[in-house]
């Protein structure tokens, strides 16, 4: 019989008839260079530190994290794949800008797959744990609110809606609505302001409840109102569609 991987054959837990070693608890792996500057700009353009259309110079970012451009430039392909940055020949990186049009666009995309991923996935009953995350994410949302975090009320929120389809088979879709969802991310800090934070609980309050009567199409109703409010916020900040097309 071939003798296995060598990594295999000097493993110390495969010697003398020895148990695979269980993993070291606590044990985190460190990140690559690449992972930490991607986390890094991904938090900066969420945050609005990177406001939609900042240019970025490779150069620069490798100074300020101390690192050698190459990891940078890889960090910047990861984030024009997820649609956060775009890249322009000869004037470089820099973080997706957008019209108005194109958001609302964007946002009504949106809804058009996910009313299908929650269609599906609510043809069988939710679960009590995925109930029960919902819950969670709802708490989170809290706390983060509570410090000012606008990067995990993000995540959370996101999380929060996520689940409302997430046993859905309909992958393909469910990654292009996580794109979609990524390209609208640097303009969410611009009307943070604005969002009515008690409004925003009280409607995923009601979602969570219609998910867990397995009400679909009120869930889809929800969604759908819920999702409405983006696109007034942006309105008031960006100016309406015909000002826009006017310009």
């Amino acid at each position: 019989m071939p003798a296995g991987p060598r990594s295999e054959r000097n493993s110390p837990a495969r010697k003398a008839g020895q148990q695979p070693v269980e993993p070291r608890p606590g044990f985190v792996r460190p990140k690559t260079a690449q992972q930490a500057a991607a986390d890094a700009l991904r938090q900066d353009i969420t945050t609005g530190r990177l406001a939609p259309g900042t240019p970025i110079v490779q150069e620069v970012l490798a100074e300020q994290f101390g690192m050698s451009r190459i990891p940078v430039r890889e960090a910047l392909k990861t984030l024009a794949a997820e649609e956060y940055v775009t890249y322009e020949p000869h004037s470089g990186y820099r973080v997706v800008q957008l019209g108005l049009a194109e958001l609302t666009e964007i946002f009504r995309i949106r809804d058009l797959l996910e009313q299908e991923l929650i269609r599906d996935a609510m043809r069988e009953p939710v679960s009590p744990e995925t109930v029960d995350q919902m819950r969670a994410m709802m708490a989170d949302m809290e706390v983060a609110a509570a410090a000012g975090d606008l990067v995990a009320v993000g995540v959370a929120n996101r999380r929060f809606h996520f689940l409302t389809f997430e046993r859905s088979r309909m992958s393909r879709t469910k990654r292009i609505v996580n794109q979609l969802w990524n390209t609208a991310d640097p303009y969410r800090p611009l009307y943070a302001e604005l969002m009515d934070l008690e409004k925003v609980n009280s409607e995923h309050v009601m979602l969570l409840e219609a998910v867990e009567a397995g009400d679909v199409e009120r869930v889809v109703a929800l969604n759908h109102q819920h999702r409405s409010h983006a696109i007034d916020h942006l309105t008031q900040i960006l100016g309406s569609p015909g000002a826009e097309e006017g310009s």
